[in-house]
């Protein structure tokens, strides 16, 4: 191997199978390993292997205990859309934001939350909602939070949430009686 981080040994080295396991332990670290997120503790983390989250775009990083979410890969979109804003009451699956992609492109809703302003943490309201279409929103529901929720593709029962139909649109209802102060927030990856 060329690579001055792997070993070659010489012809006639005796015990030549050292260096050459040597090299395959090294190879653990170098080389990415990819599977979905749940197939994750499949795989030893070994300290400096990379894994790849073919599903969520999620890449963790191996300290020979347990693998550490170092951030997302791949062409991202959405995240905070801003400070609280409020929404009148009435509302019913106003559009608040849409995220485009290619034909030979789909997008993964990686995670969502819906913060309301002045509600306690762990309670939420189902009078208040942010819903994400494939395809508009006459299209399919992918997702749908109550006011206050919080919500993420590697922990919901409901996901994975894969639009392959573009725009995919979010939306917020509010028929609560009155206005709500809250932040939409959808993190999404867009591939091939």
């Amino acid at each position: 191997m060329s690579n001055h981080r792997y070993n070659t040994p010489s012809e006639g080295t005796l015990d030549w199978h050292i260096p050459l396991n040597e090299n395959f332990e090294q190879l653990d670290r170098d080389v990415e390993i990819r599977d979905t997120e749940s197939n994750r503790s499949n795989y030893t983390p070994v300290i400096g292997a990379k894994f790849f989250a073919t599903d969520s775009g999620a890449t963790y990083t191996g300290d020979g205990d347990s693998w550490n979410l170092a951030g997302y890969l791949t062409r991202a979109g959405g995240g905070d859309l801003g400070h609280y804003v409020n929404y009148e009451s009435g509302l019913e699956d106003e559009e608040i934001n849409t995220f485009f992609f290619g034909s030979d492109e789909v997008l993964e809703v990686i995670r969502a939350s819906f913060p309301m302003k002045g509600v306690s943490e762990g309670t939420t309201d189902p009078d208040v909602n942010l819903r994400v279409y494939d395809g508009g929103t006459s299209g399919t529901l992918l997702l749908e939070l109550d006011g206050n929720d919080f919500t993420t593709a590697s922990s919901a029962s409901s996901a994975p949430w894969v639009a392959s139909s573009s725009p995919v649109t979010v939306t917020v209802s509010n028929t609560s009686g009155s206005p709500v102060d809250v932040v939409p927030k959808v993190w999404a990856n867009i591939r091939r």
